[in-house]
Order: structure tokens, then C-alpha cells, then sequence
């Protein structure tokens, strides 16, 4: 178990401060965004951070982003309604 501590704080350490670790799967490392950035800013954050952690830990770990639900109240009360014409 400490190795998979001391991974998790090594990635912790280099990744930039806009992202947040949520969990690690592997040879993913899955991250949430602390703020709003524009889709291609938020692609550029993913992919430099992907590029760090591969030079300085392991040539085979990858990025994702952790998806997020939709939050639409809306759309989450008419999930499964049909639409008759």
C-alpha cells in the first residue's frame, strides 16, 4: 500500500494546480479541473500533464479527465420520456 501512497503523491507533486487527483486505475490516472477553462485550454492542461508524468515517472501512464454527470434538472426528469409526433 505505500507504494501506491508514494505514487499518489509523486503524481500530486507534478501536476499542475488547476488539476486535482481523483483516483489512479492502473496505469490511469484519472483528474477533475478545479475551475472553468475553455475546451482547448482544458485539452492542453490534460495533454502537458500526461507528458510530465510519463518523462518523469513511467512512460506508460495516461491522463483522463473524470467525466461528470449532467446536472440539468430538466433533462435528468425527462430521461426515458418518448417523444410521439
Amino acid at each position: 500500500m505505500s507504494n501506491f501512497a508514494d505514487l499518489s503523491n509523486r503524481i500530486k507533486c507534478i501536476l499542475d494546480s488547476r488539476l486535482e487527483l481523483e483516483r489512479i486505475q492502473g496505469k490511469h490516472v484519472i483528474v477533475t479541473v478545479k475551475g472553468k477553462l475553455s475546451t482547448a485550454d482544458r485539452g492542453a492542461l490534460l495533454l502537458d500533464a500526461e507528458k510530465r508524468l510519463r518523462k518523469q515517472l513511467d512512460t506508460k501512464l495516461e491522463v483522463f479527465l473524470e467525466p461528470k454527470g449532467d446536472l440539468n434538472k430538466l433533462r435528468l426528469q425527462l430521461r426515458g420520456v418518448g417523444y410521439e409526433s
